[in-house]
């Protein structure tokens, strides 16, 4: 199975190591890291701070394991990814939290609260089935456009 980590635009090395270490203990996999901007370079798979390519790189993967960004998940969710989240409880705000909480709460995605289970998560991520994600319109969009064509 082709595993992607990626963390976005800032770090997460806590993630970044916590799957490294996993990864020993998983050989039957290919793990490829996306640190953004963190310091730790993993030593089980290829890993890069950033890339033109990234789509094409979601596109490839058979599971990504993300830290909890909502752009980072929404876009997973509506490509139909099957992906475990993270949520980056270092962070000041808790907009992680929240978001990993909604996704759990519908199915949409395993959620890792406990960085030392990862292991465990990536194991059964083959079995898991995850519910669709249909994208919700947004609901001003017609207003919007009437407003800004308006002479």
């Amino acid at each position: 199975m082709k595993i992607l980590v990626t963390v976005g635009s800032s770090s997460f090395d806590t993630l970044v190591k916590a799957v490294d270490e996993a990864a020993q203990t998983l050989p039957q996999h290919h793990f490829t890291f996306q640190i953004g901007k963190g310091d730790f370079q993993p030593r089980n798979g290829e890993y890069f701070g950033f890339s033109n390519h990234f789509s094409n790189t979601l596109k490839d993967a058979d599971l990504i394991i993300t830290h909890a960004g909502a752009g980072t998940v929404f876009e997973l969710l509506e490509i139909g990814k099957k992906c475990i989240i993270v949520p980056n409880f270092g962070r000041v705000d808790k907009h992680q939290s929240d978001l990993a909480d909604y996704v759990d709460k519908h199915n949409y995605a395993m959620v890792c609260t406990q960085i030392d289970s990862i292991a465990q998560l990536i194991n059964g991520a083959s079995n898991y089935q995850p519910s669709a994600y249909v994208k919700e319109p947004f609901f001003l969009a017609e207003d919007l456009v009437r407003l800004f064509s308006q002479p």
